[in-house]
């Protein structure tokens, strides 16, 4: 085999993983701080986006908010999309940018943690 040839295969199996890392479930758990003085309309905001992304785009999964009973300033979001792609497409979504612009001053923090879930396959009923 061919120095050309090992190059030309190198480089379609890269492409090839490429391609198939974009159709890979995308999975992401977002933790959110909320001033409390703002609690009340970021939940609202907040349900209005949920229902939103989960009535118009297949591509979200599931978006399940939980606030912790201690403190229900403190939130986590279970983010599940069918792909990278359609996260990307979520996060340009109208109703998206709507609730990210109205509650930008309502977030006190925010961190975006990447996940792998044990068993994919499963499916949330």
């Amino acid at each position: 085999m061919t120095t050309k040839m090992i190059a030309l295969l190198v480089g379609l199996s890269a492409l090839c993983f490429s391609a198939q890392a974009e159709n890979v479930q995308m999975t992401r758990l977002s933790k959110i701080s909320v001033d409390p003085a703002h609690l009340p309309a970021y939940r609202a905001a907040l349900a209005e986006e949920v229902r939103d992304s989960m009535e118009r785009e297949p591509g979200v999964r599931a978006l399940y908010a939980v606030f912790e009973k201690e403190d229900p300033t403190r939130l986590t979001i279970l983010e599940i999309y069918a792909s990278r792609k359609a996260y990307e497409q979520h996060i340009k979504s109208p109703h998206f940018i709507k609730y990210k612009e109205g509650t930008l001053h309502m977030v006190t923090s925010l961190e975006l943690v990447d996940v792998d879930p044990l068993l994919p396959e499963l499916k949330i009923k």
